[in-house]
């Protein structure tokens, strides 16, 4: 997040999915500080300690000027109660800069309708940014998820585009619990003619950063799959193998 903002992402006013806590040490943070420019504060100690709440992030580091949060209940104090297995009430659409997902859609049992409620509520030229599971965080959530699903989600046809996608290799329970991760650039299956598939032994993380670039109706179709639509469409496309084995 903090190189979109360097590339001119606004933050101003920013939505999370249920309150988020800060995992990175003291030691992150000065790097952080220190390859984006970002200013010391007096009581940066304080009001960012690990696994803290991340207002102060938000605000210091990202330039947040109004932050929101949504959640099912107010045991943490959200400002916005709804339950995101049902769409969200009018007033709500396109109503911020940016939404962030800290690892709330895979909870979600109508991930469908959860996933078209962060697209509604972000502005035009705003920004979502998901956090998830990708692999081998089976019983974690509901789900986990491809990253050909945020491909397709995040199409023109949906007035989204992606701008980064990242899976990340971390040690078991969680990335945010370890200092050691490996990070890998997603290419989109429908640009590259197959399926981009892993199998690895640890733990896969997936990091997605997708930009509204028009209003109009979500999901006017359902999504399908591209290398069945190359088929469909009688496009050459590479034969698919069962299992494709990329192992970390």
């Amino acid at each position: 997040m903090l190189e979109a903002r360097a590339q001119g992402v606004d933050f101003s006013s920013t939505l999370t999915l249920g309150k988020q806590k800060n995992n990175m040490t003291p030691k992150e943070l000065a790097y952080l500080r220190t390859s984006y420019s970002i200013g010391p504060h007096p009581n940066s100690d304080k009001l960012l300690k690990y696994r803290s709440y991340s207002d102060f992030f938000f605000s210091h580091y990202l330039g947040v000027k109004k932050l929101s949060i949504i959640d099912y209940s107010g045991y943490e104090n959200a400002d916005i109660l709804h339950d995101l297995n049902h769409l969200v009430p009018k007033h709500l659409e396109e109503s911020f800069d940016v939404v962030i997902d800290g690892g709330t859609l895979e909870h979600i049992f109508n991930f469908p309708t959860a996933i078209k409620n962060c697209m509604m509520m972000v502005r035009n030229g705003g920004s979502i940014f998901i956090f998830s599971m990708a692999n081998n965080h089976c019983g974690h959530g509901f789900y986990q998820f491809s990253p050909e699903l945020f491909f397709r989600i995040f199409e023109e046809s949906n007035g989204f585009e992606i701008k980064n996608m990242v899976l990340v290799k971390h040690p078991f329970p969680g990335a945010e619990l370890s200092r050691r991760q490996e990070c890998y650039k997603v290419s989109d299956p429908l640009a590259i003619g197959r399926r981009a598939s892993l199998v690895s032994r640890s733990p896969v993380g997936i990091m997605v950063h997708a930009i509204k670039i028009s209003r109009g109706p979500i999901f006017p179709r359902f999504p399908n799959q591209s290398d069945y639509r190359s088929r469909w469409s009688n496009k050459n496309v590479r034969e698919i193998s069962v299992i494709e084995k990329n192992m970390f």
